[in-house]
């Protein structure tokens, strides 16, 4: 297979698997919408509820509906937060690997690019991590940077075609032959910095698609949770509590452990480590004061302090 078709199919999977991607991402953001209004709907029901019955023990029942109301809402408002994250972080990988790209063509004066070829985007802000993006802007600099590594292969193929028939064409020899070897080398350059850009954006493809997933899950069972609690159409009392035995503690000791046991014995390994140091620092003077005489066992130094 050519490396032209190689190309085209690694650059085909990278669309696949990013298309994947923004249908999931889509999928989350229709089931964010329906948790929305089943949230508003229990709130507007809240509302209705407390007009018509200001009696002070019907407030008091009614604060365990607004808690479980409010409960649901901070737990949607968390994965909001981490799906606000998600999208945040996906456009900082594509923004910054896109200038990069950019950087380098622009470097490579061989590389026909006309200014207008430069997408500007909104720029990526390092410091407001929970600004969310437009997905129109991710999917067109994911597009953008597929046609710059196209760009760049088309160039690296083009390079590759004159190199090969640059003798056929000049006649010169084999006079040129180191000529012709840096012109291989910087040729080759160009393949690995393609392929380290689809490594790149492979790289994202996969982190991102494994976050996606784990956030589709989890909004997924946030929604099932919720109709599950909507649906209950029961009053509960106190046969609905189950008999169960009383559970053992976490911790369980064979005896009481008095706290006066447990300080004394802090004590004592608090002055058996002073004792050790003391010996310490006796052995390390020890050994600066000797100049001539033999030195004594360390074993011989701790028996004379004791």
């Amino acid at each position: 297979m050519s490396s032209s078709n190689i190309h085209n199919m690694h650059i085909e999977k990278l669309k696949t698997n990013f298309d994947n991607i923004i249908s999931l991402k889509t999928e989350i953001a229709r089931t964010k919408l329906q948790v929305s209004e089943k949230l508003q709907h229990l709130k507007d029901i809240y509302g209705e509820l407390l007009k018509s019955n200001s009696k002070k023990i019907f407030l008091f029942c009614l604060d365990s509906f607004y808690f479980q109301y409010k409960t649901f809402a901070i737990e949607m408002d968390n994965i909001d937060r981490f799906r606000v994250l998600m999208n945040n972080r996906m456009y900082c990988d594509y923004y910054k690997l896109y200038n990069i790209i950019i950087n380098s063509i622009k470097e490579n004066n061989e590389i026909a690019f006309a200014e207008n070829e430069v997408k500007l985007f909104p720029p990526y802000k390092d410091l407001e991590p929970f600004q969310e993006y437009k997905i129109e802007d991710i999917k067109d600099i994911h597009e953008n940077i597929l046609a710059l590594i196209n760009k760049l292969h088309a160039f690296s193929s083009s390079k590759k075609y004159n190199i090969d028939h640059y003798n056929e064409k000049h006649r010169i020899g084999f006079s040129i032959s180191n000529f012709i070897n840096t012109l291989e080398y910087e040729n080759r350059l160009t393949k690995e910095q393609i392929s380290l850009y689809i490594n790149y954006l492979s790289f994202f493809h996969i982190s991102q698609k494994k976050q996606v997933q784990r956030l589709f899950s989890r909004i997924n069972d946030f929604h099932k949770e919720i109709n599950d609690n909507i649906n209950v159409n029961k009053t509960f009392s106190i046969d609905d509590v189950q008999e169960e035995h009383k559970l053992n503690r976490f911790f369980v000791t064979t005896q009481d452990v008095a706290i006066e046991n447990i300080l004394e014995d802090s004590e004592l390994l608090i002055q058996n480590s002073e004792s050790v140091i003391g010996k310490i620092e006796n052995i390390i003077m020890f050994k600066e004061s000797q100049t001539v005489e033999e030195p004594e066992e360390i074993g011989d130094i701790l028996s004379h302090d004791e």
